[in-house]
């Protein structure tokens, strides 16, 4: 298999299931997406987003963890002027939850358990949005 370019890309992984996380980082980095910052919580992955070298990173959001959910965090981060492209992901493919992440300012939506495909897919979107 050839190795895919470095990319310069900072990526954001909030998920709270550790697993997903070690598997969105794998995944990614195979992708060519090195710097890669965890988050375990929406607080977590709302402070990363307020970092200036994560503005316009790629995040990976999980809707459902402790504390600050996943939507909070996505609202924290555009209303402090975060330009990053956030994927929303969640088991919970309610259609409300899925319009309010696309409302509140998501890129994109995955529903857990996702699959390669579908991450490559956001990667691509991602990739031919940033050019």
């Amino acid at each position: 298999m050839m190795s895919k370019d470095v990319k310069e890309t900072p990526v954001i992984i909030a998920d709270d299931d550790a697993m997903m996380r070690d598997l969105l980082a794998s995944l990614l980095r195979q992708n060519g997406y090195h710097y890669i910052a965890f988050a375990q919580d929406g607080a977590q992955a709302a402070q990363l987003l307020g970092v200036a070298a994560y503005q316009e990173a790629l995040v990976f959001l999980d809707i459902h963890m402790p504390g600050m959910d996943g939507l909070a965090a996505l609202a924290a981060a555009r209303a402090a002027g975060s330009k990053a492209f956030v994927v929303m992901v969640s088991a919970d493919s309610a259609l409300d939850k899925v319009l309010a992440a696309l409302n509140g300012g998501a890129s994109g939506f995955v529903i857990k358990p996702y699959t390669a495909n579908r991450i490559i897919d956001m990667l691509d979107k991602f990739e031919r949005g940033a050019q």
